[in-house]
């Protein structure tokens, strides 16, 4: 007879004849049900607020540390060519006697309106050459907002309480005057080829910008080196690759015989190619010189294997750049990189004092997709030195500034930068309180800085006083600031040494 076992209630189970059936699981409540559904929809909400904001900070951060390795790399080139501080425009000639170098060090401090400057080769040649004005012309109107850093929407500069324009001069760094040997200011871009201004645009790049990352084009393998022979020694300069790869693969990749517009770029280096041994121990990086497309040939050294010879970095000597012995005159993989296009530059804000010193240099890194004019858009504006709060208003053809929580303003009067940390608007008539009417009828916005004003830029306007105006400037995509602090004048550019 089968034996019977107690459930976990310690009753036995009935069945058949006079004994229960074991019992069924309550059902679920439509009150359950809507209760589980409320608690996961909190969840699930809580996990969307969650998910934009971690991509958001994730961003910052990003951008945050791209701008400190830029700060980084503009302070360690300001160090070794002070020039950039103490000379923007690059006027400064080793060839002049003492006195002439002495009156070009001294053009950007002895002139009470020419100490405070910004120095901007991505700006300046991002828009050297661009119809500023929109007039449909390129004349010396335009060229003179890329030589001023602001403007107010026609011209460059700004008109303060006194009615005069008040223009902070914008430099380049020393580009133009380096490669036409003249001063900068005596060239027009209307008299440069559109080469010519692609060569200074990529020059202004490549000096401001982070360019140390690097895109893959190709990666792929050789199937045999090619070599020149020079003095009667034969030397690999490139190799042959795969069959698989297409011609259209390599047409589209620039190199130094491709990218050299205008004459002004020696070599932009802008593309390198990487070997491996055929073990893969070992690898080797040259700048890519040219490209067969045809044959599937690559270069690197500046002979070709028909003989040929072009000096692309300008150094005077005909560089073949042979392989390391390790490699065993065979190569297995080749890969084809170029420069990753960043988004991120820096400018200079140089304030100097009557002796010559620099007595405030900021990095200011800027994240951005291009230069447009009506981004440094000057808008009337109050600096009080001691407050932080700033009157601001639209400008006079009724634009109005983009206001942020978080970003710069800029000062222009006195080249300095001040976060904001709060904006208002001005209220309706009826809700403007008594002590305020003053502000509010001189002013549109108010903002509230992080910290305290330093330079005072006029002074605000109570009762019936008309306000006094300088000029602020709402730059997009400022990540941050980084104060410099204080440079002197090192006494090897006084005397002419390098």
């Amino acid at each position: 007879m089968k034996r019977l076992t107690r459930n976990q209630a310690g009753v036995l189970p009935q069945c058949g004849w006079g004994v229960a059936a074991p019992a069924w699981p309550a059902g679920v409540t439509l009150t359950e049900v809507l209760m589980s559904l409320m608690i996961m929809s909190i969840g699930i909400s809580s996990v969307m607020v969650l998910f934009p904001i971690s991509v958001l900070r994730s961003t910052q951060s990003t951008q945050l540390t791209n701008a400190a390795i830029l700060k980084y790399n503009a302070e360690a080139q300001i160090r070794q060519n002070q020039r950039l501080v103490f000379d923007p425009d690059g006027n400064y000639d080793l060839s002049m006697t003492v006195p002439l170098r002495q009156k070009a060090l001294a053009d950007h401090f002895l002139s009470s309106g020419m100490r405070n400057y910004i120095v901007d080769p991505f700006g300046y040649h991002g828009l050297f050459g661009m119809d500023s004005t929109g007039d449909g012309t390129v004349d010396a109107s335009d060229d003179l907002v890329a030589r001023g850093f602001g403007n107010d929407g026609s011209a460059p500069g700004f008109l303060n309480a006194a009615g005069a324009r008040v223009i902070l001069r914008r430099y380049d760094g020393g580009i133009l005057s380096k490669f036409f040997g003249v001063s900068g200011d005596t060239v027009a871009s209307a008299g440069l080829t559109a080469d010519q201004l692609a060569s200074l645009q990529y020059l202004s790049a490549k000096l401001s910008r982070l360019g140390d990352g690097r895109t893959i084009q190709l990666d792929s393998s050789a199937v045999e080196l090619l070599y020149t022979s020079v003095n009667n020694v034969s030397y690999p300069v490139g190799v042959k690759l795969v069959d698989s790869v297409l011609p259209d693969d390599l047409v589209a990749i620039p190199t130094a015989a491709t990218t050299r517009p205008g004459g002004l770029i020696p070599d932009p280096e802008i593309a390198e190619i990487t070997l491996f041994s055929a073990d893969g121990r070992f690898s080797q990086t040259f700048p890519l010189t040219s490209i067969d497309a045809a044959s599937l040939k690559c270069f690197w050294s500046e002979y070709d294997d028909a003989g040929n010879v072009v000096d692309y970095n300008g150094n005077g000597f005909n560089d073949i750049r042979g392989l390391p012995a390790e490699f065993l005159s065979t190569v297995g993989r080749v890969i084809l990189r170029t420069v990753r296009t960043s988004d991120f530059s820096w400018l200079l804000t140089v304030r100097r004092s009557s002796d010559g010193q620099a007595r405030g240099v900021d990095v200011v890194i800027r994240y951005h997709t291009g230069i447009k004019p009506l981004d440094e858009r000057i808008f009337p504006a109050t600096f009080q030195a001691g407050l932080a709060i700033v009157g601001v208003n639209d400008a006079a053809d009724g634009t109005e500034p983009v206001l942020k929580r978080g970003a710069y303003v800029f000062d222009a009067l006195n080249a300095r930068w001040y976060r904001i940390t709060n904006h208002e608007t001005r209220p309706s008539s009826g809700l403007i309180p008594t002590s305020e009417s003053g502000f509010w009828g001189a002013y549109k916005y108010r903002l509230t800085l992080e910290s305290e004003v330093v330079a005072g830029a006029g002074s605000f306007p109570t009762g019936s006083a008309s306000a006094v105006y300088s000029g602020a400037v709402f730059l997009p995509g400022v990540v941050d600031v980084y104060p410099m602090g204080s440079l002197n004048l090192p006494a090897t550019l006084q005397a002419g040494e390098n």
